[in-house]
């Protein structure tokens, strides 16, 4: 009897561990906005498409990753950190986060 118990205190103390790991990251999100050709984005996380030639603004915490691709696959063309601009071509996309 004490051996089950010793193995589901563990369990349970293990499945604790994980979650508290895994919400943080799952719930991760930049502090700030960015602008997207004149559209606020407030608290951006993930992946946005950039269909044609656009003005981008980060006024987040995080730097913004410039894909080559749509879909936020490919390579990182450029990076705009932190309080910066840049002029953004068409069939690009934008990583937050």
């Amino acid at each position: 009897m004490w051996r089950i118990r010793s193995t589901l205190a563990t369990l349970g103390t293990l499945g604790a561990g994980v979650l508290t790991l895994a919400v943080p990251c799952s719930a991760f999100s930049a502090n700030g906005f960015i602008v997207i050709d004149g559209v606020r984005h407030d608290s951006p996380k993930g992946c946005f498409e950039i269909p044609h030639l656009s003005a981008v603004y980060n006024v987040s915490d995080v730097p913004i990753l410039v894909h080559n691709v749509p879909g936020c696959a490919g390579s990182i063309g450029r990076i705009i950190p932190p309080g910066l601009a840049e002029q953004v071509p068409g069939t690009h996309s934008l990583s937050v986060g």
